[in-house]
């Protein structure tokens, strides 16, 4: 039985908290003032956001980042690029942006996105996600909603309580839960699946063919009358497949 524990949590706790803000001269200076700021940063496929702010995201043509919220909210905004990444959080000395008064909302625009992750409590709305793969993270409760899927591999890997959710298309769909997490996905369908759970996760699903399902818990999954599921269960979680 392969659960998940060091092969997700360890990956995901890398990718939500080494992020520090201790060299705050790399950050992409902001332009504007009042209740809304621009940021001048391109070349990017992948976006992380730490703390508890709303970041709406749109596949399109050419970059652009723009911020909107109380004047001293964004005063403690933080964007930045490392390598294909785009850093959304907070300063360094102002928190991680969990109770620091209102959300900010980020409105990004990229031509492709490959990889989204939330840590801690915010929220993430991506309209679109093509091509070859798609990663989408979760650390902490926040959500990521993934509104139209048509990529040959997805995979979802939350750590704590948070929810994804995607429509859509995958030829391979890969789900990794440690906590009480939930990917809601019964508009997505896939024609192959690997789920792992370590918790009372759940996960939904349209699987048309084979899926292999790891579950240690009370964890809860169904993906429809045509998946072809081989099971380990450990705990009283619940398993619905077609056979």
């Amino acid at each position: 039985m392969n659960f998940l524990a060091l092969g997700l949590i360890i990956p995901l706790a890398a990718c939500s908290f080494s992020w520090n803000g201790d060299s705050e001269g790399s950050g992409v200076a902001a332009s504007g003032a009042g209740t809304t700021r621009t940021f001048q940063v391109t070349g990017f496929d992948q976006i992380d956001l730490r703390g508890s702010d709303d970041v709406d995201v749109r596949v399109g043509t050419g970059f652009s980042v723009r911020a909107e919220g109380p004047s001293e909210q964004l005063d403690r905004l933080r964007i930045e690029r490392d390598g294909a990444t785009l850093d959304i959080g907070r300063k360094n000395g102002t928190g991680f942006g969990w109770s620091k008064g209102p959300n900010v909302k980020v409105y990004v625009t990229l031509p492709r996105l490959t990889e989204a992750n939330v840590s801690g409590s915010g929220n993430m709305a991506v309209d679109r996600v093509e091509g070859s793969g798609f990663e989408g993270g979760i650390a902490g409760s926040g959500n990521l909603t993934i509104a139209a899927v048509q990529v040959e591999s997805a995979k979802f890997s939350i750590a704590g309580s948070g929810t994804a959710r995607a429509s859509g298309s995958a030829r391979d769909l890969s789900v990794e839960i440690a906590g009480s997490g939930n990917v809601e996905a019964s508009r997505l369908q896939a024609k192959s699946a690997k789920v792992e759970i370590a918790g009372s996760g759940s996960v939904r699903a349209v699987v048309d063919g084979p899926a292999k399902v790891d579950m240690m818990g009370s964890g809860d999954v169904d993906l429809g009358p045509k998946s072809r599921c081989t099971i380990s269960k450990m705990g009283s979680g619940t398993v619905r497949c077609g056979r």
